[in-house]
């Protein structure tokens, strides 16, 4: 519907109306419809009277206030001071897409892994050393044994 015509006011200037409340009946290119009110208050001035045709749609055709105390006001405005329907200009071209923002810098590299801690030195078993004091020894202390302690390595053991 671009434009329709009041065929009749349900609802005079002063009366109270309730949501939902039919206020005309608009004859279209197609129906006649009912035109409810989708607020509660008072119609204070009917601006576009019965059987005005090619109304636009968007047009202010009536006013209404919440106050019965308001409609007073209104008694002597006229539709020529009314703001004009606004006209329907052509729809805005669309916003440009905003540039997408850009990436977030790479993260940092991770820190250099610890160094791994230097092996602990594996014991060495003694040189023949160890043999020519053994020789040594039994000669004071009598027979000698060599062992290999797997904790502390060599040591000397009588028999």
């Amino acid at each position: 519907m671009e434009v329709g015509t009041i065929s009749k006011w349900q609802k005079a200037e002063g009366d109270e109306i309730a949501a939902g409340d039919v206020l005309a009946d608009v004859e279209t290119d197609k129906a006649v419809v009912a035109f409810e009110s989708v607020e509660e208050g008072y119609l204070a001035k009917i601006l576009v009277e019965e059987g005005a045709s090619d109304i636009p749609v968007g047009t202010v055709v009536a006013i209404m206030v919440e106050s019965e105390d308001d409609v007073a006001a209104f008694k002597d405005f006229k539709a020529d001071s009314a703001p004009a329907p606004a006209a329907e200009a052509a729809p805005e071209p669309a916003p440009e897409p905003a540039a997408a923002p850009p990436p977030p810098p790479p993260p940092p590299p991770p820190p250099p892994a610890a160094p791994a801690p230097a092996p602990e030195p594996t014991p060495v078993a003694p040189e023949p050393v160890v043999e020519e004091a053994v020789v040594s020894m039994e000669d004071e202390f009598g027979e000698m044994e060599v062992e290999q302690d797997e904790w502390s390595g060599w040591y000397v053991k009588k028999v």
